[in-house]
């Protein structure tokens, strides 16, 4: 007869600067969204919102690729801290070369892209640190320890765009010292000190901690460990979820200045600003959550399958709100002198049946989805996820949970780009609308763990 292992404790300094790491990575991939249209319109002035697309997608497509190989990788060598390390040296390759755009005198699209991609390969081992987290904390303690991870990301995310504030004072001209640093090309710099904070965090003060879960049931009187197969359809359920939710999100970053430009009449600048201000906004909001969530654990007030279907029918309720009816509204203005502000008739041909949505709504909604709705589907999904693969080295799921979220932020900047230059606005809301719906329907019946299956918890191995 086999004792029953002993139950292990999680593991919360590592689980603390995995957060961290998590908001850096976050981080350094956001702060781009509200200056990197207009940069590549001062690059390269005729330049299409389809051919932007193709830019941002390139991120994701490196981490479509980075992630399953980080974590294969990590699976491989029994740890995530060498994979960190080299992710984070890769990030600050990707950070360089978008530096390094402002000596080149052409091929400006093209580099840009490249920067992107780079940066998107060395981001692939953010998996890691979900895939970590699950594996160095309890079953009690697991939804607290990924919202620190979560938490990380989706603050990043949010509050990255709104630190590009700090450099609107620079302006276009910017300063020369050594490179020309201006509201375009500081957040580059910025995202390379991130990257070397990061890596000082990893090699020198990150302990790793592996906790392994063991299942034990008792039969006749005997111990035996059983550990049941992850179900399949809760999985996909999960991965279409995550899909859903960074698709409608990269979706609002990919079109939100030009949008703004367009809808509301903002010139450059003035959309940079907006754009960062709005996201600093609901970054403030999801930090807020996420403090509250790790310090209070109100885990018992939690139904994840439920607060997932309620923040995508959020999500739907704000693309209702906000969608340009027909019926409604002025007709926005058309460009002219040249100018970047309102709508360009030679570039879009639909300008003139393009009615206006209020810009309060457009941004109160932003806030509140994003700050809120986000913030509770981001634990709600990535607990239930970890559940559902249960208590087994998570390196390979988490890789393909962060692959599903890299596919979306790989379509949504291609389809949504070509929808606003081909067809017009209202098109895209119409395909995140019925993902929303779809998908929150689906969460309500997905099948978790067997109630019958008790964790136990052993601290096996540490990494230095």
């Amino acid at each position: 007869m086999s004792p029953l292992p002993l139950t292990g404790i999680s593991s919360w300094n590592s689980i603390y600067i995995s957060g961290c790491c998590a908001f850096i990575q976050a981080t350094q991939f956001s702060i781009f969204f509200s200056s990197m249209w207009p940069y590549l319109l001062k690059l390269k002035p005729d330049v299409r919102q389809d051919s932007f697309g193709v830019v941002v997608s390139a991120y994701s497509f490196a981490q479509c690729i980075g992630s399953p190989f980080f974590g294969y990788w990590s699976n491989k060598i029994g740890q995530v801290r060498i994979p960190l390390i080299f992710g984070y040296l890769i990030m600050a390759a990707g950070n360089i070369t978008y530096l390094s755009l402002q000596f080149l005198p052409s091929y400006h699209l093209q580099m840009m892209m490249l920067a992107r991609f780079i940066a998107g390969a060395g981001t692939g081992n953010m998996s890691l640190l979900r895939a970590y987290v699950s594996t160095a904390s309890t079953s009690t303690d697991r939804s607290r320890a990924l919202a620190c991870v979560s938490g990380g990301i989706a603050v990043g995310t949010m509050i990255g765009p709104g630190m590009q504030l700090l450099f609107t004072p620079l302006g276009e001209k910017g300063v020369d010292f050594v490179l020309n640093l201006n509201i375009y090309t500081a957040p580059a710099l910025f995202s390379l000190g991130l990257n070397i904070v990061g890596l000082v965090f990893v090699k020198f003060w990150f302990v790793e901690h592996t906790v392994i879960q063991v299942e034990a049931s008792k039969i006749d009187g005997e111990v035996e460990t059983k550990l049941p197969d992850p179900n399949i359809v809760a999985l996909m359920v999960c991965i279409l979820t995550r899909f859903t939710q960074i698709f409608v999100q990269t979706s609002i970053e990919t079109l939100g200045s030009a949008y703004s430009m367009m809808m509301f009449g903002f010139e450059k600048e003035q959309a940079v600003s907006v754009n960062a201000g709005v996201h600093m906004a609901a970054g403030t909001i999801a930090a807020l959550f996420y403090v509250f969530f790790i310090l209070f654990n109100p885990k018992k007030f939690i139904r994840v399958r439920s607060f997932c279907a309620l923040s995508l029918f959020f999500m739907l309720l704000m693309f209702i709100a906000t969608y340009s009816y027909p019926f409604l509204g002025e007709k926005v203005h058309l460009s002219s002198n040249a100018s970047d502000a309102d709508c360009n008739r030679e570039k879009y041909q639909w300008c003139d049946s393009l009615t206006t949505t209020p810009v309060w709504v457009y941004y109160s909604g932003y806030v509140l989805v994003f700050g809120i709705a986000n913030s509770f589907l981001n634990i709600s999904l990535t607990t239930l996820y970890s559940k559902v693969v249960g208590p087994r080295p998570q390196g390979t799921h988490q890789g393909f949970f962060q692959m599903s979220g890299s596919i979306g932020r790989l379509i949504a900047p291609l389809l949504m780009s070509w929808l606003l230059c081909c067809i017009r606005t209202q098109n895209p809301m119409d395909h995140q609308n019925e993902r929303c719906y779809s998908h929150a329907v689906f969460m309500v019946h997905i099948p978790q763990e067997h109630d019958s299956i008790r964790e136990k918890s052993v601290i096996t191995k540490d990494h230095n």
